[in-house]
């Protein structure tokens, strides 16, 4: 029995009907089996059913062109469609595609929410927050097609993360230069060296802003040509060396809270790196990239970040700054 296109969907009929539902959990079945452009390809590729338009049977070719024509970025849906299929899993299609833990179908909960995009769409870190909620219980994963039809996979989810590195208060002076700051008080340098604040130069020790910024909230002197600055007077001075100041430390004290401690990420490309013991005893396992909701970048960008950061065998999560703090951390899997 040849199927028909009738809108956005190839209908089925007869034991090909079952046969495909059966053998693969194709479409939709009642009676008749209704299948959706994506799936209706890659059948006919496979060469399982036949596909007419009006009275004539179409080629897969013919048929490609159609779906082109009825659903957008359909190339990217089909590309990674195929490799979930080619793969071994069961894929079914909602909005996007609901994948099956291997071996499993209906009436069994999928897994996964797939979403499908090319790499030359635009990240947003906005709607990768949405996708996260429109996943549910389910787990997100992004398939990524490059221009050669290669599909990178990221499993994307809000992150928790925790540590135990404990908090103090801390009293002492310490002196702005310019865009950081140092410390010759004694005391204050012990307390430093036990909390794993700052570089310590033996005689002194080398704070950075977002420290210095860190620690004044936490009691310590702020002295400017030998007087005390008050907090706004200090916030106004960062804020002209350091315009994103303040997001940054609204995730620092986060982290901290969280028994985190965060340390320059510079030399990985992102803001932080975030320790959950003590530094010499451990590497940091976390890079965490601070960004406001309204963030976009490449694709590409986003791939390389979490590139370097397997690479150096940590995980790459993006702090996103608006009345709460989300963190969503980015890995690259092979399904």
């Amino acid at each position: 029995m040849v199927g028909k296109i009738i809108g956005d969907k190839v209908i089925l009929e007869g034991k090909e009907a079952s046969k495909n539902y059966n053998k693969g959990c194709f479409g939709i079945l009642n009676g008749k089996l209704t299948l959706h452009l994506v799936e209706a390809c890659y059948l006919l590729e496979k060469e399982r059913i036949e596909v007419g338009k009006g009275r004539k049977k179409i080629s897969l070719h013919e048929l490609m062109q159609y779906a082109v024509d009825n659903i957008p970025e359909f190339e990217i849906k089909y590309l990674v469609y195929r490799d979930l299929r080619e793969r071994g899993y069961v894929v079914r299609m909602g909005n996007d595609f609901l994948l099956y833990e291997r071996g499993k179908r209906p009436p069994a909960e999928p897994a996964f929410l797939v979403k499908a995009v090319s790499e030359r769409a635009t990240f947003s870190i906005k709607d990768v927050s949405s996708w996260i909620d429109e996943a549910g219980e389910k787990a997100l994963l992004i398939g990524i097609v490059d221009e050669e039809g290669d599909i990178t996979y990221y499993l994307t989810k809000i992150f928790s993360m925790s540590g135990k590195v404990n908090e103090s208060e801390y009293e002492g002076e310490i002196t702005i230069l310019h865009d950081r700051s140092i410390v010759f008080d004694e005391n204050l340098m012990e307390e430093l060296r036990k909390g794993f604040i700052g570089r310590d130069f033996g005689k002194y020790v080398e704070l950075s802003l977002m420290e210095t910024a860190y620690l004044a909230e936490k009691g310590a002197k702020i002295l400017k040509n030998r007087e005390e600055m008050d907090k706004k007077e200090f916030l106004t001075h960062v804020i002209e060396i350091q315009p994103d100041i303040k997001g940054r430390l609204k995730v620092y004290k986060d982290l901290r809270k969280k028994g985190l401690l965060p340390k320059t990420g510079f030399k990985f490309g992102s803001h932080f790196r975030v320790y959950t013991h003590a530094p010499h005893n451990t590497h940091a396992p976390y890079l965490v990239h601070v960004v406001r909701s309204s963030y976009k970048a490449t694709w590409a960008e986003i791939s390389r970040a979490i590139r370097l950061a397997h690479s150096v065998k940590k995980e790459m999560v993006f702090a996103m700054v608006g009345k709460k703090i989300k963190y969503i951390r980015l890995k690259r899997i092979t399904p």
